[in-house]
């Protein structure tokens, strides 16, 4: 083990100490090494679940609306945003940002 997870680490030991582990006595290193190493996929698991649940995927694009964003970027027309040219701060998914539109008419979006 380079850096053992603490979490995970006690958790082995409690199930090591709790005589659910394979054997009633004292285990190797290799029976620990391959408990730790289980317990870790699960502690892994477990936050890849978290994590996907507070930020959700975001939905795939759409082919035809990517060929239209660039069709419109490569030609240089403008496109109506419906935004004005003041500054405006949005707050979304847990980001604060803000949005700003430059003297050539780019947006800008800057995340705090």
């Amino acid at each position: 083990m380079k850096t053992p997870n603490p979490d995970v680490l006690t958790e082995t030991y409690n199930l090591l100490t709790d005589g659910k582990g394979l054997h009633h006595k004292m285990p190797t290193i290799a029976e620990f090494m391959s408990i730790y190493k289980e317990r870790e996929k699960h502690f892994i698991r477990r936050q890849n679940l978290q994590i996907s649940e507070e930020f959700p995927s975001t939905i795939k694009p759409d082919p035809i609306h990517v060929r239209n964003i660039i069709k419109n970027l490569t030609s240089g027309t403008r496109v109506n945003t419906n935004l004005c040219s003041f500054p405006h701060d949005f707050r979304e998914k847990g980001q604060k940002g803000k949005i700003t539109r430059d003297e050539q008419g780019r947006d800008w979006v800057q995340y705090f």
